[in-house]
């Protein structure tokens, strides 16, 4: 199994992020987002710009998005 990851470089109104962090991908609705905010991205989804890329492992260097993994993997089934 690979991770999606996103780099949001701008927001859907052009404005340009600071420090553009690497966000885990979640699929919610059917449109691609990133797991923290829930912002999507892609053609037909949003105007902003962005990168992505697939990784084995690792690579997620969104703290939010780093926290919501941890909080989901300490749930015990």
């Amino acid at each position: 199994m690979t991770n999606y990851l996103v780099k949001l470089l701008t927001d859907d109104d052009g404005t340009a992020y600071d420090d553009p962090k690497w966000h885990f991908v979640d699929i919610p609705g059917g449109g691609h987002a990133t797991l923290c905010t829930g912002e999507y991205f892609g053609v037909g989804e949003s105007s902003c710009k962005f990168e992505t890329k697939t990784v084995k492992r690792g690579g997620i260097t969104c703290p939010d998005c780093l926290n919501q993994i941890k909080t989901i993997k300490a749930i015990k089934l």
